[in-house]
């Protein structure tokens, strides 16, 4: 009913003009009106029809329902409980806000394998219906997408052209660059005005977009704080963002990669800077548990040794080099007739 009171003051007024104006009689003027009504209703039915089944940009296919995001964290999340604390909660901000003042931006440091990629994909899982299947997720690998030092200006066009065709058709879209450190420096700088606190460039809204950058920067220096808690006798779950968040940033900007240097570093356009600390090796056997379950194999404690074992660790059985990603690997290795 409220789509039919909204439009019909203005054809009431289209159905005066054509009658003085043009001097049409009531009944083809109303004709003329009515006509345009069901085509217009016509559209909105469609388009209703349409969305129940095919993906669109409403609320029936993006809908973050923190809850669910938080409780997979707790479950399929090992040894982040700074990730836990303000992922979730930085994500709900944004997408609940109507009116956001600018894209959110996150910045995700840490060694390989401890957790990158996983949490971006599992934000992507929550945030659209079809996940990161979903047409409105973006993802970009930098020694797939941006290759070439010298094609710069090239990769730049590009990601500007994409950023836009893809935020028109989608104001909530999600992108996702991985391997930052590999991107040429000056390709990312592309997105300041995408991310900036800019109401809207050429009538178009880029504040509801997500950005997440997915580094191995920042990672050596992560580690030592991690090991000075350690080798002090504190819990890990002591450590604060502050007592790391100062650090990636200095990584960010001063180390090679894509935000080096850059005017999205410099311009505080970054909202959140994300460490993801060395997993130890009492979170490796929760993630050879965790395949180990998910492939119907036996997890006893023999076992999930056997698996996390396998992996290098730095400083000696204390962190994982590589994380939890080479865990499926070790379990292939082995071959099933062994479990």
């Amino acid at each position: 009913m409220k789509a039919r009171r909204v439009g019909f003051l203005p054809r009431l007024y289209a159905f005066v003009y054509l009658c003085i104006n043009y001097g049409l009689d009531p009944i083809s003027a109303g004709a003329y009106v009515m006509g345009a009504l069901g085509i217009s209703a016509g559209f909105a039915g469609y388009k209703f029809i349409r969305c129940k089944y095919e993906e669109c940009c409403d609320s029936e296919w993006i809908d973050l329902k923190s809850s669910d995001l938080e409780q997979d964290f707790t479950h399929n999340l090992y040894g982040q409980h700074l990730v836990k604390a303000n992922v979730p909660k930085a994500l709900l901000r944004h997408v609940l806000n109507a009116q956001p003042k600018k894209a959110l931006v996150m910045s995700f440091h840490g060694w390989t394998g401890s957790g990158k990629n996983h949490v971006s994909q599992m934000i992507a899982k929550h945030l659209f219906k079809k996940g990161a299947e979903s047409q409105f997720h973006h993802l970009y690998i930098g020694t797939r997408d941006f290759p070439h030092e010298e094609e710069v200006n090239k990769y730049r066009a590009q990601l500007r052209k994409e950023i836009e065709e893809a935020t028109q058709k989608c104001d909530r879209s999600l992108f996702i660059f991985d391997e930052v450190d590999k991107i040429p420096p000056g390709v990312l700088d592309t997105l300041k005005p995408y991310i900036d606190y800019h109401k809207n460039l050429h009538g178009v809204v880029y504040r509801k977009n997500i950005f997440i950058f997915l580094s191995n920067t920042g990672g050596n220096n992560i580690t030592r704080v991690a090991l000075k808690f350690w080798s002090d006798g504190k819990n890990r779950e002591d450590i604060a963002l502050k007592d790391v968040e100062h650090i990636i940033t200095g990584g960010a900007y001063n180390e090679p990669g894509g935000l080096r240097h850059s005017e999205i570093v410099k311009s505080a356009l970054i909202d959140h800077y994300i460490p993801f600390l060395p997993l130890e090796k009492k979170h490796v056997k929760m993630c050879a548990a965790s395949e180990l379950r998910r492939r119907g194999l036996k997890t006893d404690s023999a076992t999930v040794n056997r698996v996390a074992d396998q992996l290098l660790y730095e400083p000696a059985d204390l962190y994982s080099k590589f994380g939890c990603k080479k865990i499926a690997q070790k379990v292939d290795l082995f071959g099933y007739e062994e479990f």
